[in-house]
């Protein structure tokens, strides 16, 4: 059995159980490396407690909150629904919260007892299926949007774009919104971007190729291409879920209400899309902005 104590896997070459952050030896039942989120937990060590910590205390002391029967160490994700706002999954918490919009435990904190969760007895009152309201140029350009012309409807043929006509607030596609959106700026009429040369450009002058491990929840956009490499639609990472799944801001044309969706379901309802494909060869696809 590679699962066992914990529910974790066994690297049978190291004999250690590995946690997703770190690792632990079971013969001496000690963390044999760091958890990368010390500097947020520094008073739940007795050691570490007045901001001085080392790693040995924190990795002796410091786990699930010194009550291992109470509690455990997820690694859950959320998953994104169409209006951009996150449902949680099993394990889902503050961490995962954070790492999933690649934001601060604090700012992640925040969210969620703005929204009405508590934290009473280190306990988050936070339930599998609960959602947390995001409010950022994606949510927002979704909201603001009263069109009937959904990327759902048309792909199931229920509606037609000749039925349900474009609103004016939506007069903007693919391109322009990735740009607009992956730079922080509002999603809105005016950003759209008539030509795919000119989206192929800014993303030659202003971003760089990163891996599609390395993409950044709200900042990374996807260059979509034929096999020709003409490029053909671009989107914005909207995060990957627990099970793997990737999830993409997308404005389907300039016709359709924008969404969050899975990449896989796009891929396979815009076929014309192509793939994910770099601008020149070595390149993934993914694009990040360069910060001025």
């Amino acid at each position: 059995m590679n699962f066992m104590f914990s529910a974790k896997e066994l690297d049978k070459e190291t004999g250690f159980y590995y946690y997703g952050a770190r690792y632990l030896d079971p013969k001496y039942s000690r963390w044999i490396s760091c958890d990368p989120a010390v500097p947020e937990y520094v008073s739940g060590s007795p050691i570490g407690r007045g901001g001085i910590y080392n790693h040995f205390n924190f990795n002796l002391y410091h786990y699930a909150n010194n009550n291992p029967i109470k509690y455990t160490d997820p690694t859950g994700e959320w998953v994104p629904d169409a209006d951009g706002n996150l449902i949680a999954e099993e394990g889902d918490g503050i961490s995962s919260l954070a790492k999933f919009q690649n934001i601060t435990y604090n700012e992640a904190k925040d969210q969620l007892l703005s929204q009405g969760y508590t934290i009473k007895d280190d306990y988050l009152d936070l339930k599998v299926g609960d959602k947390v309201t995001l409010d950022n140029v994606y949510t927002r350009s979704i909201a603001n949007s009263s069109s009937t012309c959904t990327t759902e409807g048309y792909l199931a043929r229920t509606i037609t774009r000749k039925d349900n006509p474009p609103v004016i607030e939506d007069f903007y596609n693919c391109w322009g919104s990735a740009i607009a959106g992956s730079q922080g700026k509002d999603i809105e009429l005016g950003v759209g971007i008539p030509k795919g040369e000119t989206f192929d450009s800014e993303l030659s002058k202003n971003y760089s190729s990163v891996s599609s491990s390395d993409a950044k929840f709200g900042k990374t956009v996807l260059r979509f291409a034929n096999s020709a490499n003409k490029v053909q639609h671009g989107a914005v990472y909207y995060g990957t879920s627990k099970d793997g799944t990737v999830y993409v801001y997308t404005k389907n044309g300039w016709e359709l209400k924008p969404t969050v969706m899975k990449l896989s379901d796009l891929m396979t309802g815009f076929s014309e899309y192509g793939s994910v494909q770099g601008i020149k060869t070595g390149e993934s696809g993914y694009y990040d902005y360069k910060q001025r």
